[in-house]
């Protein structure tokens, strides 16, 4: 289920992804969608798993949170996690730590 909620991510990840101009790629897909009246496959994104919704918030959550420095978005830390556990009260196993930091690493990944 966790590689559901991986390629949800991707997907995701890929469609609010800025080009050059700063323009993501759900503008341009809607852009077409719009001009054409036909919906590109792009905007077909895979099921979302809302059995792991609690991780996919939690990950937003931190994610909005996180630093930068000069070469861009830093990776989640530990720490941030544990401090976000603290702060909201919600706990969260070591599975789901994990799944928060592959999806981490597959943000990281795609920037």
């Amino acid at each position: 289920m966790i590689q559901d909620l991986l390629e949800f991510a991707e997907h995701n990840f890929k469609l609010n992804k800025a080009d050059d101009n700063g323009t993501k790629e759900l503008e341009h897909l809607e852009q077409v969608e719009r001009q054409t009246g036909i919906r590109p496959e792009g905007l077909e994104a895979p099921p979302f798993p809302n059995l792991l919704s609690h991780i996919w918030s939690a990950f937003i959550l931190l994610h909005d949170a996180r630093t930068a420095g000069f070469s861009g978005p830093n990776s989640l830390t530990y720490e941030s996690i544990i401090a976000w556990v603290r702060l909201t009260g919600n706990p969260l196993n070591e599975k789901e730590v994990k799944a928060i930091k592959s999806l981490d690493n597959l943000y990281m990944r795609m920037q």
